[in-house]
């Protein structure tokens, strides 16, 4: 038995080296391939459900988590959320416009993400040719891992479609001797749609509602129409309503007016069966009670929160709780919100801040505001660890140029574990969200909001999120233009610092417009001021747009590999 684990923990190393495998031979045969094996070695592999079952948790160590996306660090920061503080990181080229085909911040997608999907084929076939038994312990086992095997497919090929557009559906291993079927064109991005909500129901067939606790993080059928709202509301969205019918490549032109109702009845339709899911004692998900326990729900509670779907598991440790904190904190300043984004939550009576009637005071900024706003955002003069924040000038977290200094004049509280102190023990592990029942609402409401305006479901499962905030209901009337900003609002102030802003922005195709100029709050001494200080709204930085950049673009060195495969427009 000793003989036959140290065989295949050498096949097991194999495997785990599959992506450096690709890379060291792709010069000469692309994403692909796939690295020789043996058939003794598959058939060690799939004739063992325990070693099956270890190539599964290995197809999930390949998921790229939500809030370290954007090489370990936040997407909000490469767009008009936030701005990060260290030059070196890679939201920087993402707001000075140089990134390309050459240099892509958030890294080479399009090859591990390929990588995974071929694992992910080998195990379907390996499981299929080889019988796998099943687990004694716990029968029905290999059909859950199945399911999971399916929807990780998924996954990966919804990455890449949301970075780059339609990709290379590929649902078998190729040999890699095989020119024709490794040079391969992009399909449309329908296509590519199709397929994701193929294996998503494939999936579903094969998985429980929920897992025992100890087995928090595992894909369920939740996890699958979670995937599968998620995709249908972008198909539907501007940027590929039409032209991702028969195109990879989104419709990158000014103007958002392109629409089809039959998408957009399709995306309401999977976002309310995941609201509607049953579990053993009434609906599945539902929503933290206070925002206090969605505060927690972030740090402390994730694993248990019913509002959660699914996470990626120990995403990152306490490091990123240094990313966030404030300099006076010991920590980086990154992802400092900007003002773009503190001006977008409404006052406490649900009014904007330009509305004459809101109440807001320019002098008094930070009062009676979203309550979200407040656990969400750390400003001057707000509580942090038993101090208030000090922005000002030579205060403890001082705006400023200077190495991890705030360059807006905030930082992100809403994912930041208050009670974790810089460098001593004990750290936590984060665990990354990935979907949770917000974003379902909010899926649910746009899209019902694009295909039956004044559908009473749009106010009401709005106004389910605003409530837990203590906000006012929306007003009644809204027509279906004013509605779709009052959504687009929501879903900005809601979902902020989560992974969305970047691709909803891209979708909506209102980046034009959004991400161009970076604002600020500089809070300034002055005895006469209400509290002392007088605030100054402030240009951080200018950012610079074009409208190709709707799209991520596919490295160059592997759009070289095959001759039939275009780049995105512009790049």
């Amino acid at each position: 038995m000793y003989a036959r684990y140290r065989k295949m923990s050498g096949w097991w190393k194999l495997l785990l080296g599959i992506v450096l495998l690709g890379s060291i031979a792709s010069c000469k045969k692309g994403f692909l391939d796939r690295a020789a094996t043996t058939q003794q070695q598959d058939k060690d592999i799939f004739t063992s459900f325990a070693m099956t079952d270890q190539v599964v948790s290995n197809l999930y160590s390949r998921l790229r988590g939500a809030y370290t996306y954007l090489g370990g660090y936040s997407m909000s920061s490469g767009t008009d959320e936030a701005k990060d503080a260290s030059s070196w990181m890679g939201s920087m080229s993402f707001n000075n416009g140089s990134w390309s085909g050459a240099n892509n911040p958030i890294g080479n997608t399009w090859r591990d993400n390929y990588v995974a999907i071929r694992q992910a084929n080998a195990i379907l076939e390996g499981v299929a040719k080889y019988n796998t038994p099943d687990d004694a312990n716990n029968p029905g086992a290999l059909q859950n891992r199945i399911g999971e095997v399916y929807f990780l497919r998924a996954y990966y090929l919804a990455e890449l479609i949301r970075q780059y557009g339609g990709a290379i559906i590929v649902t078998k291993t190729i040999d890699q001797s095989d020119e024709v079927a490794l040079n391969q064109p992009r399909n449309t991005y329908d296509e590519c749609v199709a397929q994701i909500v193929a294996d998503c129901d494939e999936a579903i067939k094969r998985l429980p509602v929920i897992y025992p606790t100890t087995q928090v993080g595992r894909v369920t059928k939740g996890t699958c129409m979670a995937l599968k709202s998620r995709m249908l509301l972008f198909s539907a969205s501007p940027l590929w309503a039409i032209a991702g019918k028969t195109s990879y490549q989104g419709d990158i032109s000014t103007g958002t007016s392109a629409t089809d109702p039959e998408k957009w009845r399709k995306a309401a339709a999977a976002a309310k069966e995941v609201i509607d899911l049953q579990g053993t004692q009434g609906a599945e998900y539902k929503l933290e009670n206070t925002l206090a326990d969605r505060l927690n729900m972030f740090t402390n509670n994730t694993l248990l929160s019913k509002e959660v779907i699914w996470v990626r598991m120990k995403e990152t440790n306490d490091s990123y709780d240094r990313y966030l904190f404030p300099y006076g904190s010991n920590g980086w300043s990154g992802c400092s919100p900007t003002q773009n984004l503190v001006d977008d939550y409404e006052m406490a009576n649900g009014k904007a801040i330009t509305d004459p009637a809101s109440g807001y005071n320019a002098a008094k900024p930070y009062e009676n505001r979203d309550k979200r706003f407040y656990t969400d955002i750390s400003y001057n003069g707000a509580a942090w660890k038993g101090r208030k924040i000090e922005t000002f000038e030579r205060g403890k977290d001082e705006q400023s140029t200077q190495t991890d200094h705030s360059r807006t004049g905030y930082s992100c509280r809403k994912l930041a574990d208050e009670s974790i102190t810089i460098n001593q023990a004990p750290g936590r592990d984060v665990h990354g969200i990935l979907f949770r029942l917000a974003e379902c609402y909010l899926n649910y409401a746009e899209a019902l909001n694009e295909y039956d305006p004044g559908n009473a479901d749009i106010a009401r499962y709005i106004n389910l999120i605003r409530s837990r905030a203590g906000q006012p209901e929306l007003p009644t009337g809204l027509g279906q233009a004013e509605m779709r900003q009052r959504i687009h609002n929501e879903r900005r102030i809601e979902l902020a610092f989560e992974n969305h802003r970047f691709w909803d922005v891209r979708r909506w195709k209102i980046a034009e417009n959004t991400e161009k100029v970076i604002y600020g709050m500089r809070p300034i001494a002055d005895e006469s001021a209400p509290g002392g200080y007088r605030y100054e709204k402030f240009k951080v930085e200018d950012r610079l747009w074009r409208n190709a950049m709707y799209l991520i673009p596919i490295n160059t060195d592997e759009t070289l590999r095959n001759p039939k495969m275009k780049q995105n427009e512009g790049w």
